[in-house]
């Protein structure tokens, strides 16, 4: 069944109305979490109910910021708070495991920012917690839910570029390695393979699972390089995938030099091109406050080359990339995991990411 089918399909939340909207609550209160709040505004399944923070005053000023009409001054506090339904999760890293399982515990259904766990260990504790709980849970990565994506995968299908052969996916950014920060701590589970490096692996997975009509694929074999910086963590780093149908993929990432946001992908017939593949149509990650009801959200973009000729294919979209994110999480909340991003998937990405940082000896505190 091709993988935009699969997550078309609406499963209404678990003993309530379709149109009862979730109430969320918001768990760290960065950059990441004003602009999911700011989504929210303009989803029809969702709203920001709560916020918290062990500084009342920060947490007062970012209700304020969106309209949030309830903030708890501690964590512990928004998770006994029975009005809200689901959290979203975007604490530092290493924070992700202890705030996962106690949500879980709260019986809170959880859409927590990637990567979902420090490795592989703390993931399989997640997906145990919210298995044994029965709470929904995914992995944040927002691109996956997108339009785009899903156009992305039927074109493989349908063998527009005839049978793949190779990928190639790129997410990289220059950064100062300023005090405190979270990029370059090897304390807080920071680098490149973490920060944005998680992307283009979960793409080639994407990619080589919908060859084959499926969600993902792991790869059965990673050869990989990076460079540590003075800090301890990789300031980039590269990765060559190989899987089971002889598909390989160069996946690489940086936080010391720009690369290109993309996507390509390399087939006997043409090549499809995702020239901004992880942040389409979202004014909401630019905006400092809350955007007005009417904005307008930017198409994705797609590029098809067969031959000599060139497509250019628009997708047309109603709503903000995270907007996308917290509708899938609404739509598939009665099934406890989305096809967009399921444990499955979550679990054999991170799988990969820990064999990256082990062939480039990047451990962190937590790895034990």
């Amino acid at each position: 069944m091709p993988y935009l089918r699969r997550m078309a399909g609406f499963i209404p939340f678990a003993g309530r109305s379709q149109r009862e909207l979730i109430n969320w609550g918001i768990i760290g209160l960065g950059q990441i979490a004003r602009v999911f709040c700011n989504a929210l505004r303009f989803s029809k399944t969702g709203r920001a109910s709560a916020v918290a923070s062990r500084d009342e005053q920060r947490a007062r000023s970012f209700a304020a910021r969106f309209s949030v009409p309830t903030v708890h001054r501690s964590y512990e506090e928004l998770l006994a708070d029975d009005s809200i339904h689901a959290v979203y999760i975007a604490t530092v890293n290493p924070a992700h495991l202890q705030w996962v399982v106690k949500a879980a515990q709260a019986g809170k259904h959880i859409l927590v920012e990637k990567p979902m766990g420090v490795n592989s260990r703390e993931v399989a504790a997640m997906v145990a917690a919210a298995k044994m709980h029965d709470v929904f849970l995914m992995e944040a990565f927002m691109y996956r839910c997108h339009p785009q994506m899903q156009r992305l995968a039927e074109l493989i299908q349908d063998g527009a570029i005839g049978e793949v052969r190779m990928i190639r996916s790129t997410f990289g950014f220059r950064a100062e390695p300023e005090p405190g920060s979270r990029l370059f701590s090897r304390e807080l589970a920071g680098g490149a393979i973490m920060d944005v490096g998680c992307y283009p692996v979960s793409a080639a997975r994407l990619v080589a699972g919908a060859i084959s009509g499926k969600p993902f694929a792991d790869p059965v074999e990673v050869k990989a390089s990076g460079t540590l910086g003075h800090t301890g963590v990789d300031e980039h780093a590269l990765a060559l995938l190989k899987f089971d149908d002889g598909v390989v993929a160069q996946v690489s990432t940086s936080i010391s030099c720009n690369l290109p946001r993309e996507i390509v992908v390399f087939g006997t017939n043409g090549v499809i091109t995702v020239p901004e593949p992880w942040l389409p149509s979202s004014p909401c990650r630019t905006a400092d406050k809350a955007l007005p009801p009417k904005t307008k959200f930017p198409s994705g973009e797609l590029h098809l080359y067969t031959g000599n000729n060139r497509k250019q294919i628009r997708v047309d979209v109603d709503r903000d990339l995270y907007t996308y994110e917290a509708d899938a999480v609404a739509e598939h909340i009665g099934a406890r995991q989305s096809p967009a991003m399921s444990w499955a998937d979550s679990e054999g990405n991170v799988r990969v990411l820990d064999e990256w940082r082990s062939q480039i000896g990047l451990r962190f505190p937590q790895d034990g």
